[in-house]
């Protein structure tokens, strides 16, 4: 398959051995086609990038830009790639803003020579973020996430079927969580426990800024130092809320509110 010739690119190529392992022990195929879009301004980066997806044996490259209002363009005319691999930054412009802007947001995996901006893009829900130079393992395990991400649904139905997640930071790594796996938060004087249904996790966050990232339809704060999925409590006994295996006190100022927005007589 060659790449859209939308812009000159320069040659790049691996060998014989590297392409054979490449194809051979980096990928597990997904179940359908991944219609996916380049928007890189460097061009040994750019060539890189287009081979990595020219060697894998289930995505379709549509087009290639080197600049953003070119890439912005496009998408105001197309809406059929399922996924944007985008330098963070662009000519001295974000990368990041102007995925923010675009009229049709595919999943993006972000590229970038720093670290700067990682926080920034799982924000916005991003598969992964690359750090160049971008090896062909690393790339790899890019596409293995795309493929969790994605499970077995078809691109055409995946946005019915999107479980809601959250991109959080803890230590120095950023975990992806699936809003219907947690159970509870829990104050923990700087931090923030995050308690699911196989583990937990510490996170460096106020309760009030994770307030504000969560559907209160669904998440609700029931006291200084907690706040629970709605969805997973099985009960009240003696004033605690009992989810799974654990007891969660409720704020004697909360007690009425938290019995109504749980339906609780």
């Amino acid at each position: 398959m060659q790449p859209p010739k939308n812009e000159g690119t320069k040659n790049f190529t691996f060998s014989k051995k590297q392409s054979s392992n490449f194809k051979a022990n980096c990928f597990t195929p997904f179940m359908a086609s991944i219609k996916c879009v380049v928007l890189e301004d460097d061009p040994i980066s750019k060539a890189i990038m287009l081979r990595l997806i020219q060697q894998h044996p289930d995505m379709e490259l549509l087009a290639s830009f080197s600049a953003s209002e070119a890439a912005a363009n496009w998408f105001s005319l197309h809406r059929n790639a399922d996924l944007l691999f985008m330098d963070v930054e662009l000519n001295g412009q974000s990368g990041i803003n102007l995925y923010r802007s675009l009229p049709y947001k595919p999943e993006v995996i972000f590229t970038t020579a720093h670290e700067d901006f990682a926080y920034a893009a799982f924000e916005l829900g991003a598969i992964d973020y690359l750090k160049k130079p971008i090896t062909q393992e690393r790339f790899a395990r890019a596409m293995e996430r795309l493929k969790t991400a994605r499970g077995t649904v078809q691109p055409a139905a995946q946005e019915m079927f999107e479980v809601p997640t959250l991109f959080l930071k803890e230590g120095r790594s950023f975990i992806r969580l699936r809003l219907c796996d947690v159970l509870f938060f829990e104050a923990s004087r700087d931090y923030i426990k995050v308690v699911t249904t196989e583990k937990s996790h510490m996170i460096l966050m106020t309760m009030s800024s994770m307030m504000e990232k969560l559907d209160p339809e669904i998440f609700l704060r029931v006291g200084k130092s907690y706040i629970v999925n709605k969805q997973k409590v099985m009960g009240i006994d003696n004033g605690m809320l009992l989810i799974d295996q654990h007891r969660i006190t409720v704020s004697r100022k909360l007690k009425k509110t938290v019995k109504a927005s749980l339906g609780i007589a």
